[in-house]
């Protein structure tokens, strides 16, 4: 990932001022530079232990000669070099967009139709290659950058002539799993070993490991000299194409410009088309991967979407904080999603963080690329407002409660629903709120008055709390799992909150106010020892004795939602202001974030929303896990509009 400078790396090299790392290439540090006319390049810079290596400085030379002859059309274009420098570099074109490898790693594997376009872009790029003569003979998913146009092969460091063995003192160069079995073997070798390794990156995109993979050198060099592929998951015209590819003698295997032929499509050729995960991600290709990906660089955290146009990505594709290092104003919003066509009411961020699911009126749920704001796929199927989200402890299902009274389970990597997990029919039996312990081990969902601890694999209850008098409004569970609390709005003169023992499902406490409103939110500190309330201002309580311990307040008349920031002692609260003058829009668009050191507000955020006559409303706050993103449900209209219920999200120092 994109990292800032160490304390000995250099600040310039020839005429390019570094701003940051951007990974480790096979040779030597790989940083992200800036051209004196304000151009962002990536540096490539030779170890100092290897600059001195006569083999690894002609190897550093073959990597120039190989990039300049391509091009940068299919390849990173070549800036500037210098191979004979004390400390050789390479600069190239600077390509925004993440690894092959880190995209299938992470989102899992691509569509069968986008496999096919991937494979022409990169049967083209290998066809651009080979016109100059050379053999790549290190194709593999982490060489291979999804740029906003096209794929881009990258890491020319053992490329070489056409014909040439692969042999250097006796040792085999390149990436055994994606090797032709004649490079192995360490025989001649042709344009016809590129295309086997194409073959294998085709069959990694779609199924998710290569082909040939096994769990020793040994194992794979047997099979790949001696054994069928494997091409579980692949079928039809995607199968007939890698199995041709993946033939064990060079002559049996086709040419660059045949498969060019058998991919190429009516109006274009593919390899101009996006490519996008599987089904049913709406509209838009996710590319999950690095901020920043260059010769040879590992990627960053940055999420890439590639229109179905094929068009090059606007600048509201990309991320939202650029690579450099410098603090963004956290006062202000950083991205506003806009997809939800009524009230947004729930937010959760995935265990990772790099994604954010929302909620709403309009019956769906949302998941969003929490670093470039971008929409990745929609979750139909509920037949009345979503009112509560939660994600597995994996990160790969999403949990929706409804108000239709169902409970339902979705893959969050194909965004396919899973099952109705369980269905409730109380008269007031919707399912209002979720949360998943932190072992991931139970899912405490609340229905109607009462929650029910389940299994969160099999919807199987183990236990139900009841002793609420109203609906229920929030649940959180301690750090530790042990603890669960509760938020209804009860009947009665005081507002309370109450705390559950999971295991045996027995009642530990109640925590009440002297302030005849209820509750909205209950949240748990990090290291377990307080809970905090929100409502009339946000009250603390020692989770141990039960006794009130603060009370912190600010300009909101009822804080309506509130969150512990992780890893600092900040909360965050949101809601409705005391006296909005008339024709106020500011009113109830301000987050407080109060030091808990000190009792006070420490500082201030400032929703945006459009001039309307409703003042705007934040319905729920939800922090990343590592606490730097802060993201609110600002809602402004009752009405249909996009732009007025959106969602807003905050990068904090």
């Amino acid at each position: 990932m994109v990292e800032p400078l160490r304390p000995g790396d250099p600040r310039r090299i020839g005429p390019y001022r570094l701003e940051a790392r951007l990974g480790a290439g096979g040779m030597g540090q790989v940083y992200l530079g800036t051209s004196q006319a304000g151009r962002k390049v990536a540096v490539k810079l030779i170890l100092p232990e290897l600059a001195n290596a006569p083999q690894f400085r002609a190897r550093f030379k073959r990597e120039v000669d190989a990039a300049r002859q391509v091009g940068g059309f299919h390849t990173a274009q070549v800036v500037d070099a210098d191979p004979d420098a004390a400390s050789p570099w390479l600069v190239t074109a600077f390509i925004p967009g993440p690894t092959l490898q880190r995209t299938v790693t992470e989102r899992g594997p691509l569509a069968p139709d986008a496999v096919l376009r991937l494979g022409a872009g990169l049967a083209e790029g290998l066809a651009a290659i080979h016109r100059c003569g050379l053999v790549h003979r290190d194709l593999k998913p982490g060489n291979v950058i999804l740029a906003d146009d096209g794929p881009r092969i990258i890491d020319f460091g053992v490329a070489h002539t056409s014909g040439d063995t692969m042999t250097r003192t006796g040792s085999v160069i390149g990436t055994y799993a994606y090797m032709s079995p004649e490079q192995i073997r360490a025989e001649t070798i042709s344009p016809a070993s590129d295309v086997f390794a194409l073959g294998s990156v085709l069959a990694f995109a779609a199924a998710g490991r290569a082909p040939f993979d096994a769990t020793s050198v040994p194992a794979i060099v047997h099979r790949v000299t001696s054994e069928p592929p494997r091409l579980d998951g692949l079928s039809g015209e995607l199968h007939e194409l890698v199995a041709a590819c993946l033939a064990k003698e060079p002559a049996d295997r086709p040419s660059t410009a045949e498969l060019l032929s058998r991919l190429s499509v009516t109006g274009g050729s593919p390899a101009t088309a996006p490519v996008a995960p599987a089904k049913p991600l709406p509209r838009r290709a996710l590319l999950f991967g690095g901020a920043a990906a260059a010769t040879a660089a590992a990627g960053g955290a940055a999420y890439f979407l590639w229109p179905e146009s094929g068009a090059k990505a606007s600048a509201k594709d990309r991320p939202l904080a650029a690579p450099a290092t410098a603090a963004p104003d956290s006062t202000k919003p950083v991205a506003r999603l806009t997809g939800h066509t009524q009230s947004v009411d729930c937010l959760v961020f995935g265990p990772d963080g790099r994604t954010l699911v929302s909620g709403g009126f309009d019956k769906t749920a949302r998941l969003w690329d929490a670093v470039t704001g971008r929409a990745i796929a929609t979750f139909t199927g509920h037949t009345e407002w979503v009112m509560s989200l939660a994600y597995s402890r994996d990160g790969r299902t999403l949990f929706t409660g409804s108000f239709d009274k169902t409970l339902r389970r979705w893959d969050v990597r194909t965004g396919a629903p899973l099952d109705v997990l369980a269905t409730y029919d109380g008269e007031f039996d919707s399912v209002n709120c979720l949360a998943v312990s932190p072992d991931g081990a139970t899912l405490a969902v609340g229905v109607g008055s009462r929650v029910e601890l389940m299994k969160p694999d099999t919807g199987r209850s183990f236990a139900t709390l009841t002793g609420h008098t109203g609906s229920m409004g929030h649940i959180a569970f301690s750090p530790d799992g042990k603890t669960v609390a509760t938020v209804a709005a009860d009947t009665g003169k005081y507002g309370s909150i109450r705390l559950w023992d999971v295991a045996t499902g027995g009642s530990v406490k109640t925590l009440t106010s002297d302030v005849e409103k209820n509750f909205a939110t209950a949240v748990f500190s990090p290291d377990g020892k307080t809970v905090a309330g929100s409502g009339p201002g946000v009250r603390l309580w020692d989770v141990a004795t039960g006794r009130p311990t603060a009370t912190l307040t600010d300009d909101h008349e009822y804080v309506r939602t509130a969150a512990y920031r992780p890893g600092k002692a900040v909360i965050a609260g949101a809601g409705s202001s005391r006296e909005p003058d008339v024709g106020d829009h500011h009113a109830g668009r301000t987050v407080s974030l109060w030091d808990l050191s000190t009792g006070r507000v420490a500082s201030t955020l400032t929703a945006t929303a459009p001039q309307s006559k409703y003042d705007p409303s934040i319905s729920v706050l939800a922090f990343s896990p590592d606490g730097a993103t802060l993201a609110a449900a600002v809602n402004t209209s009752s009405g249909r509009d996009e732009a007025a219920h959106t969602i807003q999200l905050w990068k904090l120092p």
